[in-house]
């Protein structure tokens, strides 16, 4: 019989039989920083924040890895700073806002390892800061919005479709875009005349609608019933739980109208009073991707970089339809499935967003 090891894995072969042991890592300590919507917000942070238990629960980050939450901009260094102090060996922050902190931090402590959602880093010239101890990760989400808006513009009965958003950051506007760009290729490829509100793709610093926040949720309801009253029957709130708002005005008007949810699936992550409103979700793999980062660490094989998640490598995608599914025909159904083929294959739906490097 012959014995053959390696570092990477130790394999045990014999006449008989091959098995193979991962080989032991350690455990990371790791710590999360919030944007301002918070842990709790039932998406974007929460599903963050779900991907640093997920890496708890497989013994790859430490059981004392922690998150600490953003009221305000002034709260991000101060909270890296404890992070710091508490020997945090990886750090995930959370959402567009944080990149110019993160890229001080990361080049002033270039021993932690650093995961950054939804931003690429830049110098102050805005050039790309391609940082040895930096993991990006951003998303080709408007790939999936497209279908979304297609999907959308197939359900409506009033042929009226809405969006607004919590800033007019990239990371928001990107649903917006492909929302309402894959809306406008209903209209070109079935010659109808479905209106969008809230987004104009051909002038993109002025043609949103924003509501400049994520937590007001007032001006949220506000904003959404006002869209409601321009006929739309399907909106795509984007930012975190500002969507709710527009969930209880449907409830409460006694409207006939859809939600379309972003980042996790909202008919599980938002409370169940909503459930029987969401059409669809424009879903980013967030959780397992940070999951991945840490995983990587305590493997030793991490590496750093914009890590794009799309279609292909199933970073971005749709939900099921879920209580909505009787609405969406299995014409629409197919035609929904086939773009979504497509997008991912190069042939509609360009020019994305650049996300990456």
């Amino acid at each position: 019989a012959a014995t053959t090891t390696t570092t990477a894995a130790v394999t045990t072969t014999t006449t008989a039989e091959t098995t193979t042991t991962a080989a032991p890592v350690n455990a990371i300590k790791t710590c999360l920083v919030t944007d301002l919507a918070g842990v709790d917000d039932r998406s974007f942070n929460a599903s963050a924040w779900q991907g640093v238990q997920d890496a708890m629960a497989a013994g790859v980050a430490t059981a004392d890895s922690f998150y600490l939450e953003s009221d305000d901009a002034t709260d991000w260094q101060p909270n890296i700073d404890q992070m710091l102090a508490q020997d945090c060996q990886h750090i995930v922050t959370v959402g567009f806002a944080l990149g110019e902190v993160t890229a001080i931090n990361a080049q002033a402590h270039p021993e932690i390892i650093w995961t950054m959602i939804d931003n690429v880093l830049t110098d102050a010239s805005f050039a790309p800061l391609a940082l040895p101890n930096v993991r990006e990760l951003v998303y080709q989400t408007d790939q999936a919005a497209f279908a979304a808006g297609y999907l959308a513009a197939g359900v409506s009965q009033t042929g009226v479709l809405c969006t607004y958003g919590g800033a007019n950051f990239p990371t928001v506007s990107i649903f917006m875009d492909g929302f309402t760009r894959g809306a406008q290729y209903y209209n070109e490829v079935k010659g109808t005349a479905v209106t969008i509100i809230g987004w104009d793709p051909a002038n993109p610093s002025t043609g949103g609608v924003f509501t400049g926040s994520f937590t007001d949720m007032a001006l949220a309801r506000s904003t959404a019933e006002s869209q409601f009253q321009e006929d739309c029957d399907i909106i795509l709130p984007v930012g975190g739980a500002i969507n709710l708002p527009a969930g209880d005005a449907i409830n409460d008007l006694g409207l006939d109208a859809a939600l379309v949810g972003v980042d996790v699936d909202a008919y599980f992550a938002m409370p169940e009073q909503y459930q029987a409103l969401w059409l669809v979700t424009i879903e980013k793999a967030i959780a397992p991707f940070i999951t991945l980062a840490v995983s990587d660490q305590a493997a030793g094989t991490w590496a750093p970089g914009a890590f794009v998640g799309d279609l292909a490598n199933d970073g971005v995608g749709l939900s099921d339809f879920h209580d909505w599914a009787d609405r969406v025909s299995d014409e629409l159904a197919a035609e929904v499935d086939q773009l979504l083929a497509d997008i991912e294959a190069g042939i509609i739906g360009g020019p994305f967003y650049t996300v990456g490097y």
